[in-house]
């Protein structure tokens, strides 16, 4: 009786800021989290709706009828009648990409007859504190943006969610699905760019954040540096202490700079990730007296669908944001489909935008593909 007094204790602390038409936590989910048979379960939700706090619906679940209603025939009047419910967590100081990936999402979510709560979290403690007070959801979709995920934040998302699904890559072997893409293969389709192109010294600059995506990427330009000819020397990479930002973008002009005045004649790449603004970038360097592709090629390694990454100008090889958003809902509906399937990393296509800032060689430049857009399957 006492786990069922705790139970009930739990759920009106839920009802007091639920709103009208909110899910209650699914049966299966309470007996796991309060370790009490299904029958206890049942009479603590009956308890609930003799108070008139809540409302069911045969076929469709138990919803709370929300603060300030005294019945529940009251609370099912303003009840949803169709649609299920998706928590977006992500970060207020997202990337350009992320919120136009979150942005869609949502609205494919909204269009497909479902409802949304977007809810902002500063850090993983932040979140744990937001999701207590929430009650339960048919699915979250985090935004996790290039940290590290502590088990007690997945297991706090675990409590509101059967359906967790992470935007961005993320390890297999856990319980939550995942889509997102890796740098390995545009690192790749950069380097051999600029080495068809007669480049000689080729530099890699990126984020030293440890995320499975960018580790993917330097594990792959390190297998390459091991083996380039003696003519060719593929330089450390450059990794920066910050994430994209201001910060980062400066960090960036700086080093290409450096790069660019550096003696010996020969021509000059670099591989740049983490770039929001091409114009910014553009206009520093312009700013610095560097030309570009004259002094240095430049490969961005980015967004192929955000144009204010490439302005028009630099080459880029990356991934489609609306395609990220599309692959998340698409894994959102497949899980609902089928709640008992196996877990897993789904990667996105890389795309391959052609611009002006890649010096090539004449015999390249003539043998290459003319059109302006190329996709490459994903790994």
């Amino acid at each position: 009786m006492e786990k069922i007094g705790k139970l009930q204790d739990y759920l009106k602390s839920l009802a007091e800021t639920a709103q009208p038409g909110d899910r209650l936590p699914t049966v299966r989910g309470l007996m796991r989290d309060f370790k009490i048979s299904q029958p206890g379960v049942q009479r603590a939700l009956q308890a609930l709706k003799e108070e008139g706090l809540v409302d069911a619906q045969v076929g469709r679940g138990t919803f709370f009828v929300g603060s300030g209603a005294n019945s529940s025939a009251a609370g099912a009047r303003i009840l949803p009648q169709k649609g299920r419910s998706v928590i977006l967590l992500r970060r207020p100081s997202a990337t350009q990409r992320a919120r136009f990936v979150m942005d869609r999402l949502q609205a494919m979510v909204a269009d497909g007859g479902d409802i949304t709560l977007e809810v902002a979290y500063s850090n993983a403690d932040h979140a744990r504190r937001v999701l207590q007070s929430l009650p339960r959801f048919d699915a979250c979709v985090i935004q996790n943006s290039f940290e590290q995920m502590p088990v007690e934040m997945l297991a706090a998302l675990r409590r509101k969610s059967d359906n967790v699904i992470v935007d961005g890559a993320w390890l297999v072997g856990t319980d939550v699905d995942a889509v997102g893409f890796e740098w390995g293969r545009p690192v790749e389709r950069a380097v051999r760019l600029l080495l068809r192109g007669g480049h000689q010294h080729i530099h890699y600059i990126t984020t030293a954040n440890s995320f499975l995506a960018n580790e993917l990427g330097l594990h792959r330009y390190r297998q390459i540096q091991e083996e380039a000819s003696p003519a060719t020397l593929l330089h450390e990479p450059d990794l920066l202490p910050s994430l994209p930002s201001r910060e980062f973008e400066l960090a960036v002009l700086e080093r290409l700079a450096a790069i660019s005045r550096e003696p010996g004649g020969k021509q000059r790449g670099a591989l740049v990730w983490g770039i929001e603004s091409g114009q910014r970038l553009r206009a520093g360097l312009h700013a610095r007296g560097i030309r570009v592709p004259e002094d240095i090629s430049i490969v961005l390694l980015g967004r192929s669908d955000v144009e204010a990454e490439r302005e028009g100008f630099f080459h880029l090889i990356g991934y489609s944001a609306q395609e990220q958003a599309e692959a998340l809902y698409a894994r959102l509906k497949s899980r609902w489909r089928d709640p008992q399937a196996p877990y897993g990393l789904s990667l996105i296509t890389m795309h391959e935008i052609e611009g002006h800032s890649v010096l090539l060689a004449a015999s390249s430049a003539t043998e290459g593909p003319s059109s302006q857009a190329k996709n490459k399957p994903g790994g």
